[in-house]
């Protein structure tokens, strides 16, 4: 079967398969940037709750 492809099938099969390879890299590449997003807000997160606990404790404290 693949001994009877002409020169054209060759040619869609390339394509194809440099079709896949970039669509494959750019969607690691946008996992991998939504994954380093979510961190970075998880840490903001959790940065702001300390100090938000850390002022209640002194506002706690002056009353």
């Amino acid at each position: 079967m693949i001994l009877d492809w002409g020169m054209s099938d060759w040619i869609i099969l390339i394509v194809d398969i440099l079709a896949l390879y970039i669509i494959i890299r750019f969607l690691s590449w946008k996992v991998k940037h939504k994954l380093e997003e979510v961190e970075q807000r998880q840490k903001f997160e959790t940065r702001q709750r300390k100090i938000n606990q850390a002022n209640r404790h002194l506002t706690s404290e002056d009353e």
